[in-house]
Formats: C-alpha cells, sequence, structure tokens
C-alpha cells in the first residue's frame, strides 16, 4: 500500500493534505473529536515536523479527556518551536486535568476508522486529479490516475454512486482520447448495470455519454 500512495503522489494527484485539514477543523468546531483526532493524526504522519497539527490533535484529545494524550502533543509542538501562550496554557491545563483525574484513558484510536480515512481520502484525492486532468485535456494522465482510483473500490461498491462516476470519468477520458471503443465498453457495462438495479438517472446519464462515444 505504501508503493501504491508513493505511484500516486508522484503522478501529482494528492489533495489529501487539504482534505484532512478542512475536516479535522470541521469536526474540531463541531465537537467530533474522534474523526478530528483521527483527520490530524493523518496530517502528522505526513508532515511529523509541523507543530502545528500536534496542536490542533492536542485540542481534539482534551475534548475526549485524553489528557495524557494531549499532554504529549503539545509537549512534542513545543520542541518543534510552537511555544505561543495558547499552547503552554493548555498544556498546564492538561497537565492539572490529568493530575486531578489521573493517568487511565478512555480515548481508544479506532484504527480501523483511521485506515478507512486514509483510503477514502486518496480516492477522493484521485478523482479530484482526474477532473483536473480532464478540465486539461490531458486524457493519458487521467486513465492512469483512474487505474490507481479503481484499485481502492471494493466490488460491492460498482453499485454506488461512486462505481458510476469512475465509469462516467473513464468514458468521457477514452472519448477523449480517441479510443471510443473502449469507451462503447465502458459505458456498455454501466449501462447495463444501471437497467438492471433501476437508476434511471443513470441511465439517462450514461445514454449520452453513448451518443458522444458514436459522434
Amino acid at each position: 500500500m505504501a508503493q501504491f500512495f508513493e505511484q500516486s503522489e508522484s503522478i501529482g494527484c494528492d489533495h489529501t493534505d487539504s482534505l484532512a485539514f478542512i475536516n479535522g477543523r470541521e469536526a474540531l468546531e463541531l465537537a467530533n473529536y474522534g474523526l478530528a483526532v483521527n483527520n490530524f493524526t493523518i496530517l502528522i504522519e505526513r508532515h511529523p515536523s509541523q507543530a502545528q497539527y500536534l496542536f490542533m490533535r492536542a485540542k481534539a484529545f482534551l475534548g475526549l479527556c485524553a489528557f495524557e494524550l494531549c499532554q504529549k502533543d503539545l509537549e512534542k509542538a513545543i520542541s518543534l518551536g510552537l511555544a505561543h501562550p495558547e499552547v503552554t496554557d493548555l498544556l498546564s491545563y492538561a497537565l492539572s486535568q490529568r493530575e486531578k483525574r489521573g493517568t487511565n484513558q478512555d480515548f481508544k484510536p479506532d484504527f480501523l476508522a483511521l485506515v478507512a480515512l486514509r483510503r477514502n481520502y486518496r480516492l477522493r484525492s484521485l478523482i479530484l486529479s482526474v477532473d483536473e486532468a480532464l478540465a486539461e485535456s490531458n486524457y493519458s494522465l487521467a486513465l492512469k490516475l483512474l487505474d490507481l482510483a479503481e484499485r481502492l473500490v471494493d466490488h460491492n461498491e460498482l453499485s454506488s454512486d461512486l462505481g458510476f462516476s469512475l465509469g462516467k470519468l473513464r468514458a468521457q477520458a477514452c472519448i477523449g482520447n480517441h479510443a471510443n471503443l473502449d469507451a462503447l465498453k465502458v459505458i456498455d457495462f454501466h449501462l447495463n448495470h444501471a437497467y438492471a438495479i433501476g437508476r434511471d438517472d443513470q441511465v439517462r446519464l450514461f445514454k449520452m455519454l453513448r451518443s458522444q462515444a458514436y459522434s
């Protein structure tokens, strides 16, 4: 999987940082502290020397009353140069609460949720990059990115909006790349599937794409 991430990043398709930061900050504001922790953990894994992400995860740990974890993140942030009063004040508070309540932590990291979030961001990042490649008429790049994206999709997701979206993008990329026969194979597959499960919206979409492929 690490090799896969390196491959996808090497062709300029990484939006993970912006996705994790925006969603992590929103989760923190909404007091969804577990989700905030996972988002900032992704950022810390990717940028271990960026103290601000440690500080933001510390605030999420504080919301979870995970004072020991909060303390560790704040001490690390300070060691990296983020010794602002807001940081040191929060550390003093975490220490006082840890002393008052003890070292037992109710919070347990949800590693499965973290793995799922990493995969979700990688997939969303790839899809955003496919859209960018199509907008720039770089159809060969779009097809390479779609190859990577489809490796992240479970078989049972083919019937979902995600599966149809990937099919639409691949058909558009094939048409743009003058590979109309390949486009028609993709279109017919998704069109037949849309008929089978009663997705009239997708039937209309792929009929339009078929007209484009024939034109």
